[in-house]
């Protein structure tokens, strides 16, 4: 589907199904990475629509079928997150169920800010799921640099770094295609300059400590990939510390788990949705900490992780 925001055409993904379930009906929002676009969400975006979600997959400015210069920080993507949140809001048909943020890699980062400036104004998410995630997330230098250059070994770099060991040889749950090149051909349509600025973002990306403070009753979940050398394990732990969340493991699969490991990827959110309408059914908070515990939780220096090479 399409919509405007600040005199601009963006396209948001809603799982292929026409208009909204509205009413009580849970709101997932799937924010995709650097360079990337909706797509990476198809699988997930059209089971969940077909099974009682309202799906908001949107296409970032300068990404996929979104236009406009593409937003130069994590801060300034998650303003223009909520604003779209908003003004999706006020839609025909669209309802006030519960709101589910995710977001893979970069947009782990978006949906971590956004989350926090949303509980800032009095209306948390009750849930934040986030996929290939770490933070900080520093990028390294030869990564940034060939970005810059538009280079195509930025998306060599990638794709390498960014598979399992068996999805570099071939192996996929899913006949007949190659994640390899499914992630090239993706990284590949980016618009000159769009791979740099998301990478220098997540890179210069600071907030996590404030959005850490300003996270309460929503429940936080990482989903880390056992082989994940982007956002390795460490990084991803660190994180999930200064967050108070719950981890789980996608064994066999890289950053790119949800072409990797799809179906992996949708049961574990499959039954994090299960807790999220339990919750919501027993008219109990989702999630058990206060903001004055998870600020406990926040060690004064973390430990720095792997670098998103």
């Amino acid at each position: 589907m399409r919509t405007r925001l600040r005199d601009h055409d963006v396209f948001v993904g809603n799982g292929g199904v026409s208009g909204w379930r509205g009413g009580d009906a849970p709101r997932l929002v799937l924010w995709h990475g650097a360079g990337m676009d909706r797509t990476v969400w198809v699988l997930l975006a059209r089971y969940f629509a077909r099974h009682g979600v309202d799906v908001i997959a949107p296409d970032l400015p300068a990404h996929g079928g979104s236009r406009g210069e593409p937003l130069g920080s994590i801060e300034a993507m998650a303003q223009w997150g909520a604003e779209l949140i908003d003004s999706l809001a006020r839609e025909p048909g669209a309802g006030d169920g519960p709101l589910i943020l995710a977001g893979h890699s970069m947009g782990s980062l978006l949906a971590l800010e956004l989350s926090a400036r949303l509980s800032e104004r009095g209306t948390p998410p009750a849930a934040l799921w986030l996929l290939g995630s770490a933070y900080p997330m520093s990028v390294a230098a030869p990564l940034l640099a060939a970005a810059e250059r538009n280079s195509p070994v930025a998306a060599d770099i990638i794709i390498t770094f960014g598979h399992a060991y068996a999805s570099r040889l071939g192996h996929n749950d899913v006949a007949g295609i190659s994640v390899h090149n499914l992630a090239r051909a993706l990284l590949r349509r980016a618009a000159p300059g769009v791979l740099h600025r998301d990478l220098q973002a997540c890179h210069d990306y600071a907030g996590g400590e404030r959005a850490a403070e300003s996270l309460h009753d929503c429940a936080v979940h990482l989903l880390v990939g056992d082989e994940d050398r982007m956002t390795p394990a460490r990084g991803s732990a660190a994180l999930a510390t200064l967050l108070g969340a719950r981890t789980h493991r996608i064994a066999g699969s890289g950053h790119m788990m949800m072409n990797e490991q799809p179906e992996r990827v949708l049961a574990t959110l499959r039954g994090l949705l299960a807790e999220v309408r339990q919750d919501v059914s027993a008219g109990a908070p989702t999630a058990s900490s206060s903001a004055a515990k998870i600020a406990a939780r926040i060690p004064s220096t973390l430990p720095t992780p792997g670098t998103l090479r």
